[in-house]
Parts: structure tokens; sequence; C-alpha cells
């Protein structure tokens, strides 16, 4: 490391414990020297849960990235992976998390506390992993991130910040990230719900009665969809690529406000904005995609019917 990079990170680290005092004094609490601790936080061993083979397992933890698989034993199992190390400004300790049987399933949730903190030197990984029977229903109400495969009672996630991976479900899925992509592979259901503030969407080999796809920010990508009633894909920014299963029965009504609609690799559009209508198979179920600036490619994966 060079001279001038030792020399900016000591005044970058001068002007932040700065910065802090100045908090400190400001708002009428103890100084920032007197906050300053160092902390190990070390996680709470968590015994297994017995919950029935189809449990409503909840999740609330928006400092945590969350995984959710398959338990081997039809018990949860919930394992505290956080770990803190290093000088900080807090005034709490970090909290542990909270394992409680409910009437119904398991509760799985960190107190907030009312803290201010800031890492000076350390390291600081939040994560919790959790293992459900496949028959659980899960729902989370905060993360920071998730993965969650093989649940088959259906799922509800909402990340504040961070991607969701969905793979292998069943029943109805939804999944909303403030900020972040949202990916589904192997999803079967009565209704899949996608949506993003800021994040590209992604779905392979999706199969559902009704899907809502969205986002603000971002393209979407799909391959082997199949949808027997109503969709919607939407992105305010990106492009959008589907590729349909053989069996698709759709109307899709494409529009794009600035790009081309292009069918099979074929586009007769000669124009920015653009708006076709395709039919695939008997064309009863129906489908909207749009975007506000970017491209549409549909690929039928079959024979196409109709091209208005």
């Amino acid at each position: 490391m060079s001279r001038a990079s030792v020399v900016a990170m000591l005044i970058a680290a001068e002007v932040l414990i700065v910065g802090m005092a100045i908090y400190a004094v400001g708002h009428g609490s103890r100084s920032f020297a007197a906050g300053m601790h160092h902390v190990e936080y070390n996680a709470a061993a968590i015994a297994p849960v017995d919950a029935g083979a189809t449990p409503r397992v909840t999740i609330d933890d928006s400092d945590s990235r969350v995984n959710v698989g398959l338990s081997s034993d039809g018990l949860v199992h919930v394992r505290d992976l956080t770990e803190i190390r290093g000088a900080v400004y807090s005034s709490a300790p970090y909290p542990q998390l909270r394992v409680a049987r409910t009437s119904d399933g398991v509760s799985i949730e960190r107190p907030h506390a009312a803290r201010f903190s800031i890492a000076i030197f350390g390291l600081s990984t939040q994560a919790i992993e959790v293992d459900v029977p496949s028959g659980s229903r899960l729902e989370i109400a905060r993360c920071a991130g998730a993965r969650i495969s093989g649940v088959t009672g259906g799922v509800s996630v909402h990340s504040v910040d961070g991607h969701i991976a969905l793979s292998d479900l069943q029943g109805t899925v939804e999944a909303r990230s403030d900020d972040g992509y949202i990916s589904a592979a192997n999803v079967r259901g009565d209704r899949l719900t996608m949506e993003s503030a800021d994040g590209h969407l992604a779905l392979n080999d999706v199969t559902v009665t009704s899907l809502v796809a969205q986002t603000r920010d971002g393209r979407i990508e799909a391959d082997g969809l199949d949808v027997n009633r109503d969709a919607t894909v939407q992105t305010d920014d990106g492009s959008v690529r589907v590729g349909f299963a053989p069996s698709a029965n759709l109307t899709i009504d494409a529009s794009s406000h600035d790009g081309r609609i292009a069918v099979d690799a074929d586009s007769s559009d000669h124009n920015d904005s653009a708006q076709r209508t395709i039919r695939l198979g008997a064309g009863t179920g129906r489908m909207t995609l749009a975007t506000d600036d970017g491209s549409i490619h549909i690929l039928t994966n079959g024979a196409l019917q109709t091209n208005g």
C-alpha cells in the first residue's frame, strides 16, 4: 500500500471520528469515546422445533440474509450465522435471534434495538439459515435478501435490500425486493408475483395459472414460461425477452414506447414505438408484455398462429 493510501485512510478515519463526536454532542448523549467499545457477537445455539408437517414459518430480520431449505427430519432448524467483530459505536448490544413455537408453526425474529452504530475496524456478516418441512407455508416479512428452495406450501418474501432467489417451489409465491434482482426457477402453482423497485427479473421453467412480473428498473428474461390464465410482464426501463413452453396457450399484447418487438427473431417494426398482438395455441389466456424503454423479444417454441 502506498504512503498516499495510508494517509488517505487515516484522514478518513479521523473525519469519521470527529463526525461521530459531533453527532453525540449535538444529541445530548454520551461522548463518542465512551460509546466506542469492542464487540464479539456470539450467536446462541437454537434447538430444533417440532411444529408438524405443514407449519406456518414466519421470519422477520431486516438486517440478515435468509437461506431456507428442506429439513431432513421434519423439524424446523434455525442457525444464526451472524458474526460481528470489531470496534463499534452503539447504544445497545446486537440482539440475539428469537425462535418461538406458535399455535400454527414457528416464529423467527430479531428484535430491533434502538441504536446507532458504525463498524470502525472489524467484520460483519449477518445471515440466518432455516430448514423447514416441505409442506411449510413460509412468510418472510423483512430480510436483507433471501434464497428459498423446496417449499410446497407457498412463499411470501420481502427483501428490504438484497436479491431473492426462488427455486423448486409450489403454491402461491410472492416475492418483493426494494433493491435487488429476483430469480425464479422450477416454480409451479396458482400465482407467482415478482416485484422489484430496482433490479432485473429472471424466470426459468415456470408454470403458473397467474403471473405478475414487474420492475421499475431492469430487464426481464424468461425461458420455458407457461401461464394458463393471465399475466403481466412489465418494466419501466429495460428489455423484455420471453421464451414460451410449447404448450403455451395465450393471446399476447406486446408494446414498447421506445424499442422494437421481435417474434422468433423476426421484426417488422420500423419505428421506435411498437405494438403487436400474438396468439399462441388457442389464445385463451391473456398476457401483457410492456416496456417503456427497451425492446421486446418473443420466442414461441411452437407454431405461431396469429401475428398482428
